[in-house]
């Protein structure tokens, strides 16, 4: 009787599952249904999946996010957070859900958690199995709206290893997109359609309606960038038909995205024009303002090559001004991710081609070099622009190192080793000025526990920990008002160089806390390799190293937002040597 029943609600996950992919608005009864079965067998386990599964209706076919949230929190009780393989399963789907409303800094906490369980599973199922790798794919997309894409590639790598071993077609299908998306902006054009054509012939197989029209949406733009045309609208057109038939706002807003480029760069620009404005429509429709972003930069540069020059500034200014609506806490990756999608070198040649045909466009751009504080905040988020040429330095430079092994000097491995660590280095840079700056931002209170913050901490350094076969020891850390997102990066930051700066057999690090008066002091004790008196306090000056690069590496900010942090929050930090030869770096909080 129990097989009976455990079959059919494994028949019945399994319809859900593919109701929801379809948006299928029907579901949420089917979900009820299933529910008041649950309820009447009291499968209790089985009652958190489909309120699981009710979350992502609300996320998926309605975009609630409160009732999404809701949903998945009353699911967490039916699951128990000692069995790994339920823990690692609720949160997976609660990064889901926060990933879908692009809450991005929770996505990537319920991501790391979820992969801490269920990499600690030794027999995972095939269902498991491909669970972990979706994680995996979710996570680097999420870091792929910052510059840490190319770094986190591992976690793409992961993913794809974990597919091919259950040759799961529908997620390598998603994987090679992501790889697909990352050449393109290389301008690889010719790897990319060897993946593209891969990905389209695995969607075939599978007989997967929709991403076959995904799948050749995308072939139809890779082929109006080589200047194939009928190609490439043969794509364009198979994919709409497929789209229009499916009618969903989710899917033809993302379709009438690529139309619109591949009319673009086909030198349609009129059509390109319409297509980018309807697409835009949809996403409104959505709340999608990560796409509208990138679209508004693209529509103005379709109307600048159509001459509407008055059009183009007016959408330039568009994107420009969503930069600086959308840089708050919330929305931290999201920027990166922002920043992300356009080239710098393209955007250069596009504002000085404005610049020399409008005069009101080079006023515009003279504005913006004032120095009133929101375009200095927009000044700010263009620093991110940055990082894609220094990326592309360092790529190219390994791609060439890669192409002379074997004929080059000494001397000269030394000078590419020299050019790529420059390149690293300015990434580093520039991803410590936009942290710091940020701190000022992160303005909501709430109920923090402290011990939960440093095991989240101590999860996202899991690797430096590992690999320096580092000690992490606290007392039971207070529960505190205070900010989330800052006590995890003033945390991280001083367990990072705890570890980073320490040249013993195993590093050593011990947290301790007392209560004076109305303020908490933290004394966070290491046993690394000091700091010399005259520097105590020019460490948490922004910039400054004082350890050789060749020994450390790091941008020497981490401290200066230490310092930041406990400023803008009431306290206050300082250093003093200890009986160990290492640090103690001493903060304090206020206690209400």
């Amino acid at each position: 009787m129990q097989s009976e029943i455990n079959k059919e609600f494994a028949e019945r996950i399994k319809k859900i599952r593919d109701m929801l992919r379809q948006r299928d608005p029907g579901v949420k009864d089917y979900i009820e249904e299933s529910l008041r079965l649950a309820e009447k067998s009291d499968e209790q386990e089985k009652k958190g999946e489909l309120l699981v599964s009710m979350s992502n209706y609300y996320s998926l076919v309605k975009r609630d996010f409160d009732k999404c949230i809701d949903y998945i929190q009353m699911a967490r009780p039916y699951f128990d957070m000692n069995d790994n393989r339920r823990a690692g399963y609720y949160y997976g789907a609660l990064g889901i859900n926060y990933h879908f409303f692009y809450k991005l800094p929770e996505a990537q906490d319920a991501y790391l958690t979820s992969i801490q369980y269920m990499e600690e599973i030794d027999d995972l199922t095939e269902e498991e199995a491909q669970r972990l790798a979706t994680i995996y794919y979710n996570l680097y997309i999420l870091f792929s709206f910052t510059d840490l894409a190319l770094l986190d590639r591992r976690y793409l790598d992961r993913a794809i290893e974990l597919y091919k071993i259950y040759d799961h077609k529908p997620g390598l299908i998603f994987c090679y997109g992501a790889i697909i998306n990352d050449l393109d902006k290389l301008g690889n054009i010719s790897e990319a359609m060897e993946y593209a054509t891969l990905r389209l012939r695995l969607a075939e197989e599978i007989h997967d309606t929709l991403q076959i029209a995904f799948s050749s949406s995308t072939m139809g733009v890779l082929y109006a960038k080589m200047n194939d045309r009928e190609t490439a609208m043969a794509y364009i057109n198979k994919a709409k038909a497929i789209f229009e038939e499916a009618n969903i706002v989710q899917f033809l807003s993302s379709f009438y995205d690529e139309n619109a480029q591949a009319h673009l760069a086909m030198g349609d620009y009129e059509e390109a024009i319409t297509l980018f404005l309807e697409a835009i429509r949809l996403y409104n429709t959505l709340d999608s303002t990560l796409n509208l972003s990138k679209l508004y930069r693209l529509l103005s540069e379709a109307y600048e090559k159509a001459g509407k020059y008055q059009e183009a500034l007016l959408y330039q200014r568009k994107y420009s001004q969503m930069l600086l609506d959308n840089f708050k806490i919330d929305k931290v990756l999201y920027m990166s991710a922002v920043q992300n999608e356009f080239e710098r070198q393209q955007q250069d040649r596009e504002t000085e081609m404005l610049k020399q045909k409008n005069e009101e466009i080079r006023e515009y751009a003279n504005q913006l070099e004032q120095s009133n504080e929101e375009l200095k905040q927009f000044a700010h988020a263009a620093s991110h622009d940055l990082r894609e040429p220094v990326r592309m330095i360092v790529s190219y430079a390994e791609l060439l190192e890669m192409s002379l092994k074997g004929q080059m000097t000494k001397e000269q491995l030394e000078l590419f080793s020299y050019l790529k660590e420059g390149g690293k280095r300015i990434n580093e840079m520039i991803a410590g000025i936009l942290a710091f700056s940020k701190v000022n931002n992160h303005n909501e209170m709430t109920t923090v526990n402290l011990g939960e913050i440093l095991q989240s901490v101590k999860n996202n350094l899991k690797i430096a920990i590992t690999t320096k076969d580092a000690i992490i020891e606290s007392e039971t850390l207070p529960v505190i008002q205070t900010n989330s997102v800052l006590m995890i990066q003033l945390f991280q930051n001083l367990l990072s160089n705890a570890i980073k700066y320490n040249s013993s057999d195993r590093p050593h690090v011990r947290i301790s806390y007392s209560q004076e008066g109305g303020f908490y002091q933290f004394k966070v004790s290491d046993n690394g390799i000091g700091i010399e008196e005259r520097y105590r306090d020019k460490v948490f000056d922004i910039f400054t190293r004082l350890q050789n690069r060749q020994n450390h590496s790091g941008s020497g900010i981490g401290l200066a937002i230490c310092k930041k942090i406990t400023d803008r929050l009431g306290g206050g930090i300082h250093n003093q040597p200890n009986e160990l030869g290492g640090t103690d770096f001493i903060f304090t909080l206020p206690a209400s």
